[in-house]
């Protein structure tokens, strides 16, 4: 009897597989402590408040947080993909601000650095925990999950950097516009469009916001970039300058630049008029692919054309 009782073994309850381990906790609360201190520099922009809310409620979540939550997680990687792949002007867009930082020719500065750490940090981690969530269902070893912690980290972490930066940039056939203050050549661009309707023919502008167009003419190896308003604009629109990716068009030396019926100033190479009563037909050709057509008015508006996506 005395043998049994040597050889019976206490009953050890199974631990919670969801409960973080040591390293996953210290790693957490380090960048949760970044995170927050990082998350104010969004402020610049007062529209970003509600994403500086998210990241310091994520961030309190990590550092206090000390097992995994399936349905928190979930709710925080929807918004971490959301910040990663929307441009919204709340502070999100951070795939579409590493494309543009590739297409400026990597030019480098430490406000990029502080204004992408918070994002960087938040959606590193929130893809990182939805992840962990899966691993910890598995019941690793301690040793195992610490491993795996730092692997799937790592790899989340290159893959966000790289995806943007190695993506091939393509041409965008057809502009998107942004304009800035009470731009005439948007209101006109607007008018004439809007008298379009869908499914006529495909020689008329079917499409909203098909007024400037862009394609690659393989024969002449140019790219040719094409602003049509085709009605008599009802307005005279002066321009002080046309940029090109944020260089100014001398349209007295440069061959690469058509316009039918603009007029252009005498006393300044910079200066471009669309004259009332006259259709327009702007045509640049470049070898090189431009990312950005700007036009600023005399009175400071501005109307870009966006032909990368």
């Amino acid at each position: 009897m005395s043998n049994i009782k040597e050889t019976q073994k206490p009953v050890i309850l199974s631990e919670d597989k969801f409960v973080l381990t040591k390293i996953e906790l210290i790693l957490n609360r380090i960048f949760a402590v970044l995170l927050i201190i990082s998350s104010p520099l969004l402020l610049f922009n007062i529209l970003t408040i509600p994403t500086v809310i998210i990241f310091v409620i994520f961030a309190l979540f990590l550092l206090f947080a000390k097992r995994y939550h399936p349905a928190v997680n979930i709710i925080f990687l929807l918004f971490a993909l959301g910040v990663y792949f929307i441009p919204l002007p709340i502070g999100w867009g951070f795939y579409l601000g590493l494309r543009e930082f590739k297409f400026n020719g990597y030019a480098f500065n430490l406000i990029i650095i502080f204004f992408y750490l918070s994002p960087f940090i938040f959606i590193s981690f929130s893809v990182r925990n939805f992840l962990g969530n899966i691993i910890a269902y598995f019941k690793p070893n301690t040793r195992l999950r610490n491993i795996l912690y730092i692997i799937s980290l790592s790899t989340v972490m290159v893959i966000m950097l790289a995806y943007p930066l190695t993506e091939s940039i393509k041409l965008r056939h057809q502009a998107m516009e942004n304009s800035t203050g009470t731009s005439l050549l948007s209101s006109i661009i607007t008018t004439q469009e809007i008298k379009v309707k869908p499914g006529e023919s495909a020689s008329s502008s079917a499409y909203a916001r098909r007024s400037y167009t862009a394609q690659f003419d393989s024969n002449t190896q140019q790219y040719i970039y094409h602003l049509t308003l085709s009605d008599p604009i009802i307005e005279t629109v002066s321009f002080k300058t046309v940029k090109t990716d944020g260089k100014a068009i001398n349209f007295q030396t440069d061959r690469q630049v058509e316009c039918m019926n603009c007029q252009k100033e005498i006393n300044d190479p910079n200066v471009l008029i669309f004259p009332a009563g006259r259709n327009i037909d702007f045509i640049i050709s470049s070898k090189q692919f431009i990312k950005v057509i700007e036009f600023t008015e005399l009175s400071g508006s501005v109307i870009s054309f966006v032909f990368w996506k």
